[in-house]
């Protein structure tokens, strides 16, 4: 039959309710279209957000101006009003699974992106997920509430539908701002800037970043990045990354500094509520390259001095005491951090960074990210107020990690997380499974940590809305949000399935905290969870999971959901 003919047929749709720890991709068609509904039943706290995922299927039949749309929730006691309820169709965006620099132009498509409501068409034989959301009012009453997600679609004689259940317990979900477990997500915001082709900091680029940090701020995020040299990672971003403090050299040789960047961007997040911790990025960027504008010779040069020289110690001494200067005058001082991640002489670093810094009160703050780790660096640790050590490693060395964790919440106010980057796994790329974002929390703090840290927010590729592949890493690996299109009129930030179960996790973890404060009984409980928490998840290929993982990991993640469950009621019955 030709497709004009397959356009006049009746769409034989079919909608389903589904895992959200895994991604209904177009290989598990046949999978989707014989499973029974799984995952229609949630539980949640008051002021928290519920997920569901559904799945359209197309069947035998073409199908146009698909649309979809969430009604209120109702319980026999209250209502959550259908504005809370949000119903996003996932957008497909292509990847080269594995390392970037092992790209053989090969591609597949996974359905990342939260798009948007419709219409969208599909093909015969095509799978189409629905990512819903349910914010819970703070203010509703505990109970159980149900609420329909309908589908239309031309030709259909009447929508579909499906109801959805959820479980309001009588607990106030804790806010970002009493968060225990901390998530902090590096932001590009001149890589924002290239993309709208925005002037940077200009009044347009902070209306496009407004939300876009809002939604960074409603996970948890808090800490901003600042860079203070020119191209502090060697090039890594799709696009330069300068830096926001200019560095001039006068005739006599002299430095100074232009903070005007740095004050714009610093200044607006903090009116956004974000920026009580500063990162400042770095005393030793990569090939320690420092540029800088020379006024004798009317152009730009650099150099290059190591850690520990006369020649580092020329250079950096006049930016550490401009800096601490700037940020007093500012009242940032307290706030700002020198970051320094995977690098060599970090002590020689810090050695300057305190020399100098002393004089303004207490020494500038350290943060690090490291990718070797053993006992053998707690000296080094010991001077960073804030640390990261890379899952694969820290799974490594556990013992050590534990030990580190322990000691430094022991001492307060040290921040010791873990991240996930390139080669890690479980890991939150474009095509790992959703389950394994959620998985990251609960093994960060399993082992003691009180955060999770990620390269980056939103260090964009070309075109992410089509091809996260990125030319050195994994595919997704340097941003979980993805852009509107280059020429919206009001570009919206659009949220990835990777970062909803990231905050989902987060949402988690830090109910499980709560719980934990409660009583030694629950405390003990919380233990007891955390210690469930499997690492020894297999493979095949580059941080791809396996089928065994692809049944196991769901299975686990969703155990601990029932398990803090369990642990909620217990405390509500006063049984704990």
């Amino acid at each position: 039959m030709n497709r004009e003919g397959i356009a006049l047929m009746k769409p034989n749709l079919a909608l389903r309710t589904a895992n959200s720890d895994l991604l209904p991709t177009q290989d598990r068609y046949a999978e989707l279209l014989s499973a029974g509904d799984v995952g229609a039943t949630t539980t949640a706290w008051r002021g928290d957000t519920a997920l569901y995922l559904l799945v359209v299927l197309s069947g035998e039949t073409a199908v146009s101006g698909l649309h979809v749309a969430g009604g209120a929730f109702r319980s026999p006691a209250g209502e959550i009003a259908a504005g809370a309820v949000s119903c996003v169709f996932l957008k497909e965006t292509k990847a080269f699974v594995g390392n970037g620099k092992k790209d053989d132009g090969s591609r597949q498509s996974f359905p990342d992106v939260l798009y948007g409501p419709g219409p969208v068409n599909l093909e015969p034989a095509r799978v189409q997920g629905v990512f819903v959301s349910v914010h819970v009012p703070e203010g509703a009453v505990p109970g159980i509430y149900q609420g329909e997600i309908q589908v239309t679609a031309g030709g259909l004689e009447a929508p579909l539908t499906k109801q959805l259940t959820l479980e309001v317990l009588d607990v106030v979900q804790p806010t970002p701002e009493d968060y225990r477990f901390d998530i902090e997500l590096w932001q590009y915001p001149y890589r924002v800037a290239q993309y709208y082709g925005l002037e940077p900091f200009s009044q347009e680029h902070l209306e496009v970043l407004r939300p876009h940090l809002e939604r960074y701020r409603a996970l948890g995020g808090h800490a901003i990045t600042a860079s203070v040299v020119e191209e502090p990672w060697n090039g890594q971003t799709y696009g330069a990354y300068p830096s926001m403090v200019k560095w001039i050299r006068r005739v006599d040789r002299s430095f100074t500094f232009d903070f005007s960047d740095f004050d714009r961007w610093v200044g607006f997040c903090r009116e956004l509520g974000l920026g009580d911790k500063i990162i400042c990025y770095s005393l030793i960027p990569w090939g320690h390259k420092v540029a800088y504008y020379d006024e004798k010779k009317k152009r730009m040069k650099s150099a290059a001095p190591r850690p520990g020289t006369r020649r580092y110690r020329k250079l950096w001494a006049p930016f550490l005491q401009a800096l601490c200067a700037h940020a007093q005058e500012k009242g940032w001082y307290d706030q700002i951090y020198i970051g320094i991640d995977e690098r060599k002489r970090m002590e020689k670093a810090y050695n300057l960074i305190d020399s100098v810094t002393a004089s303004f009160g207490a020494p500038l703050k350290k943060a690090a990210a490291m990718d070797h780790f053993s006992a053998g660096y707690f000296p080094l640790i010991d001077r960073m107020a804030s640390v990261s050590v890379g899952s694969d490693p820290a799974k490594k060395a556990l013992e050590d990690y534990r030990v580190l964790a322990k000691r430094r919440k022991e001492a307060g106010g040290l921040q010791t997380t873990v991240y996930t980057c390139v080669g890690h796994f479980p890991n939150s790329f474009t095509y790992s499974l959703p389950a394994e974002s959620y998985w990251t929390i609960f093994f960060a703090a399993a082992q003691g940590a009180n955060g999770f840290l990620r390269w980056a927010y939103d260090a964009w590729v070309k075109d992410p809305l089509r091809d996260t592949t990125h030319v050195s890493f994994e595919s997704g690996d340097c941003f979980l949000v993805y852009p509107d299109e280059p020429d919206s009129a009001h570009p919206q930030t659009k949220s990835s399935v990777r970062l909803e179960k990231l905050a989902q996790g987060m949402r988690d973890i830090n109910k499980l905290l709560f719980l934990a404060e409660q009583s030694p009984a629950l405390a003990q409980q919380a233990r007891l969870l955390l210690s469930q928490v499997r690492m020894d998840y297999t493979q095949q290929g580059e941080a791809v999971a396996d089928e065994k993982t692809r049944a196991q990991l769901p299975a686990d993640m969703e155990a601990l959901r029932q398990g803090l469950w369990a642990m909620t009621r217990a405390f509500l019955s006063g049984r704990a």
